[in-house]
C-alpha cells in the first residue's frame, strides 16, 4: 500500500503531519497480514494505518505547545474503559489492566479496542483466527 492509495481511501488523513509518522505506519501495515487474502489484507492494512494514525493524533501534543513533563505524561495516558455504571447515586467502575483487550493482546495488537478502525480490524482478525483441535 502506498500513501496515495491510503489517502484516496481515507482522505481525512491527507496531509497528516508529521509526514514520517504516516509513512512509518504504512510501512508497519505493509509488513503485516500476509496470511490474509489479498482483498482482506488490503483492508486490514488500511484499517491498521488509520488506527495507528488516530492513536498518534490522540496522544500528540497540541501544535505550538512546548513539551513539558506534565503534557508528555498526559499525552501518553491511555483512555480508561468503563466496565460498570450506576444511575442512582452515581457510580462508575473503570477497567484495570488490559482485560478488555485480552483477545487482541494475543495478536500483538492490544490497543485495537481504542479506536473505531481498530475495532473493525479486530473483527477482521478474528475471522482469520485459527483454532487448534486437541483431542
Amino acid at each position: 500500500m502506498t500513501e496515495a492509495e491510503f489517502t484516496s481511501y481515507y482522505p481525512q488523513f491527507a496531509g497528516f503531519q508529521p509526514a514520517f509518522v504516516l509513512s512509518s505506519c504504512i510501512a508497519q501495515a505493509n509488513a503485516r497480514f500476509a496470511s490474509f487474502t489479498a482483498e482482506d489484507a488490503a483492508e486490514a492494512r488500511r484499517l491498521f494505518t488509520a488506527h495507528k494514525l488516530t492513536l498518534y493524533a490522540r496522544t500528540a501534543l497540541p501544535e505550538g505547545s512546548a513539551p513539558s513533563r506534565a503534557l508528555l505524561a498526559e499525552a501518553g495516558m491511555p483512555p480508561q474503559r468503563i466496565t460498570g455504571k450506576k444511575a442512582g447515586e452515581v457510580s462508575v467502575t473503570y477497567a484495570a489492566g488490559s482485560s478488555p483487550a485480552s483477545s487482541a493482546a494475543a495478536t500483538g495488537l492490544a490497543d485495537l479496542p481504542e479506536t473505531a478502525y481498530g475495532l473493525q480490524l479486530l473483527s477482521l482478525i478474528r475471522q482469520y483466527r485459527r483454532t487448534v483441535y486437541v483431542p
